[in-house]
């Protein structure tokens, strides 16, 4: 067995086997959550996809994306101007597309309206950090480009943070969601 995989080695070369390789390492994850790219599809979410008009051409806050790091895995939390709202997280669980819950939507569209502001101070990014272990981020979502800020997940528990109040906000919206997916459960339980 071994002198017939020897001979089939040596009747390839070695851009043969750089090829096969390579097709090896590209193959698909065995990770069957679908948080990556759930997450992904939020950041490429452009200001026309949401619906909403700009009349006066100003820098438009469209959307804010919270990632937090909890003791178990991370949460996205992805909210839209529409009054859309979705939560990813790392375990594959999923909410998406809270807009149609008057609820969420108004909880959405208040979190943006009372925090868009920020994006001014956040840092401009051209492409989205992966979530951090130790960081609770926000991303605004702008007709400009992307924006964050950051802070420790210690320093926003401590309450010490200039960042808490928009992270208790983001909560009342993700409370939102959750009073929903359970009413949406027990629905599907009667």
């Amino acid at each position: 067995m071994l002198e017939k995989f020897s001979g089939l080695l040596l009747k390839f070369n070695f851009y043969n086997i750089l090829v096969i390789l390579l097709a090896l390492a590209c193959t698909p994850s065995i990770d069957k959550s679908p948080y990556k790219e759930l997450r992904e599809l939020a950041f490429e979410t452009e200001y026309d996809d949401i619906g909403v008009q700009n009349t006066n051409d100003k820098t438009v806050v469209y959307g804010i994306i919270m990632d937090w790091p909890t003791q178990r895995e991370i949460v996205t939390l992805a909210t839209f101007l529409s009054g859309d709202a979705s939560l990813f997280l790392t375990s594959g669980a999923s909410f998406i597309g809270g807009g149609g819950r008057e609820s969420i939507q108004k909880s959405s569209i208040r979190f943006i309206h009372k925090y868009a502001y920020l994006w001014k101070q956040g840092k401009k990014v051209r492409w989205t950090p992966n979530p951090d272990l130790e960081q609770v981020r926000f991303f605004f979502l702008t007709t400009q480009g992307t924006y964050y800020l950051e802070d420790t997940v210690g320093e926003i528990d401590a309450d010490t943070s200039t960042l808490t109040p928009i992270f208790d906000e983001a909560q009342a919206v993700i409370s939102e969601i959750r009073i929903e997916a359970e009413k949406e459960k027990d629905d599907e339980d009667e």
